[in-house]
């Protein structure tokens, strides 16, 4: 067995979506400008980078980022799928798409985190990663939910859930796994190392500890 990341290093050349604000990161003490040591700050919006959406992120009335419990972020029950070739015209991972793709691997009904593996993380340092990403079209929530009853966190190698070119489906798509289906989403997770052979032992995903948080940068180590 080995450990390895799964969430990308935090680097102000990273893109966001919709290409958004950046991380950025200044150093007010430095020693080469004769400070007695180097202290860094850092600027980090929430949904950058390797992180997590958790429900108050679509309504206000439902869970915060500090609700959560330190088990809840440790997965032992996990299946990766990738997906096959499908059209790609329309961005949207529909619920045929992952019919097709799950047709290929004998499905684990223990699952509690699944990870979909789709490629994109080979672009991570393109454009096309942000401006064209693909994202997860209405009713794929609850698709996965009747093959997964205990599933609570999907993690994907897409920079969000939401295909750019279809924001107002990739609200209601958020909701649907948030809200209705209770299945907290990890965007941007780098899965260049790990295909659909690769077996699990572990997986922790830990998220930068904020109070009343809609979203957070998170780390992921796995244990394969």
């Amino acid at each position: 067995m080995k450990k390895i990341f799964l969430s990308y290093l935090l680097n102000e050349g990273l893109s966001a979506y919709g290409n958004g604000k950046r991380m950025s990161l200044e150093f007010p003490n430095d020693q080469d400008k004769g400070d007695s040591c180097n202290g860094s700050e850092i600027f980090l919006p929430t949904h950058f980078g390797t992180h997590i959406d958790f429900p108050f992120h679509f309504s206000k009335k439902h869970k915060t980022s500090d609700k959560y419990y330190a088990q809840e972020f440790i997965f032992n029950n996990i299946q990766l799928i990738e997906l096959v070739d499908f059209s790609k015209d329309d961005l949207l991972i529909s619920v045929d798409v992952l019919k097709d793709s799950f047709g290929f691997v004998e499905l684990n009904a223990d699952t509690e985190l699944l990870i979909i593996k789709t490629g994109f993380c080979y672009k991570r340092n393109e454009d096309e990663y942000w401006e064209y990403n693909l994202g997860f079209d209405v009713g794929t929530a609850k698709y996965i939910k009747n093959i997964y009853p205990n599933i609570r966190a999907i993690a994907f190698d897409l920079i969000s859930l939401s295909s750019y070119q279809n924001r107002q489906i990739g609200r209601i798509v958020h909701k649907e796994y948030l809200l209705e289906e209770d299945i907290i989403i990890i965007e941007d997770v780098d899965l260049c190392e790990v295909s659909k052979v690769t077996k699990f032992e572990e997986i922790i995903i830990s998220p930068l500890r904020i109070k009343k948080a809609d979203g957070a940068p998170a780390t992921i180590i796995a244990t394969i």
